[in-house]
């Protein structure tokens, strides 16, 4: 356990004390603007933890609660949640762009600021909530990050619980108690890594939520684009023991997504514990996602030894017990004309770096034949 992880863990009598003090943050920005920024593709739990907290805020005198993200909502079940609760989220590239100036910023479901976001770094972070682990503490007036905990959306549960119960005849409760509910379910892969306080959470919020809506938000349908990236990673699949890597060539931001899936549902295949799928998004970045069965394997130590940090010493990767993803700048290869050409650099750069990590340093790369070539972005 690293020295960061340590000097985060609280005991069990200072979880208590939590929600309070999460509240006595909140109120410094009564009559104020605080905007609650989500860090990369918005996924259930962190979009359910900030209507949570957005819930909490208003109710505390918080003059204004934005719920802020900078890139698209790529997936179908993410752009369903928004729609059905009829959440406002505001895409936003730089807070030039809100009408009122940010007076504070919250974090949930991550502990750190979005690159992508301009004109943040002289706003005073108000509060972090995050069950992701951290390499540098944050930095802000009230933090709490639990590894342990299975997602946001438990955390976010028990402050509710504690300081604005929720009703089951206001709608406007049964829509933040299903949102947490999903974003829960979500991040515990259906319960299968709750841990006891996930559950405890789940109970809370099962007498509040709308379960027709729940059911109808829990469809997991597979879009053709993603069964034709799951197709790719078939065809291009590499398996070294028990690991399996498989590169799938050009991938709009709409669907980066389909990279998860497919890592999903490669990891499924009997002989393999771990996996990782990449590939090309937006013609600007190499992203991936890490998959896997084996206790050994801790995905955030591994993608950092696999790919290291930016130039501000921050991981490439991260990720908790089952799952990782990372996001790594394509940089100068971008200029190159020949997508076939740039897709074998980086169909190289990255097996290389896979099979260095397995130590298996100078092991043959196999060459994906012209067949499975990535395709043009529609």
């Amino acid at each position: 356990m690293s020295e960061i992880v340590r000097r985060l863990h609280v005991t069990p009598a200072q979880i208590a004390d939590r929600p309070r003090a999460f509240a006595d943050a909140l109120v410094a920005a009564k009559g104020k603007h605080l905007l609650v920024a989500l860090r990369g593709h918005p996924d259930p739990d962190g979009i359910a933890s900030a209507i949570a907290q957005a819930y909490v805020a208003e109710r505390l005198g918080v003059g204004k609660v934005t719920i802020g993200y900078s890139h698209e909502l790529s997936h179908r079940e993410n752009r369903a949640l928004v729609k059905l609760l009829n959440i406002e989220m505001t895409k936003i590239k730089n807070l030039k762009e809100l009408e009122k100036p940010v007076d504070y910023i919250s974090f949930v479901d991550s502990h750190e600021l979005d690159p992508d976001l301009a004109g943040a770094g002289d706003v005073e972070v108000l509060t972090v909530v995050d069950h992701h682990r951290a390499t540098v503490a944050p930095k802000a007036r009230f933090v709490d990050m639990r590894p342990d905990v299975g997602a946001t959306a438990t955390i976010m549960t028990e402050y509710i619980a504690e300081l604005t119960p929720l009703d089951a005849d206001q709608e406007d409760d049964r829509r933040v108690a299903t949102a947490l509910m999903h974003g829960l379910a979500t991040d515990t892969d259906d319960f299968t890594l709750a841990r006891a306080v996930d559950f405890r959470a789940a109970a809370t919020l099962s007498e509040c939520c709308d379960r027709d809506l729940l059911s109808d938000l829990s469809r997991r349908l597979i879009a053709p684009s993603a069964m034709d990236v799951i197709a790719r990673s078939l065809a291009t699949l590499v398996v070294r023991r028990n690991f399996a890597m498989a590169g799938v060539g050009f991938v709009t931001d709409a669907d980066r997504d389909t990279i998860a899936q497919a890592a999903d549902f490669l990891v499924r295949r009997e002989d393999i514990d771990t996996c990782v799928v990449y590939g090309v998004v937006g013609e600007r970045h190499i992203e991936g996602s890490l998959r896997t069965h084996s206790a050994s394997v801790d995905p955030a130590a591994w993608l950092e030894q696999a790919f290291g940090h930016d130039d501000r010493g921050r991981a490439f990767g991260g990720g908790r017990r089952d799952k990782g993803g990372f996001r790594i700048p394509i940089g100068f290869l971008g200029r190159c004309a020949d997508r076939g050409q740039l897709w074998t650099l980086v169909e190289n750069s990255m097996r290389q770096a896979l099979l260095r990590q397995l130590g298996e340093e100078g092991a043959p790369v196999p060459i994906a034949p012209p067949a499975v070539t990535p395709p043009a972005s529609p």
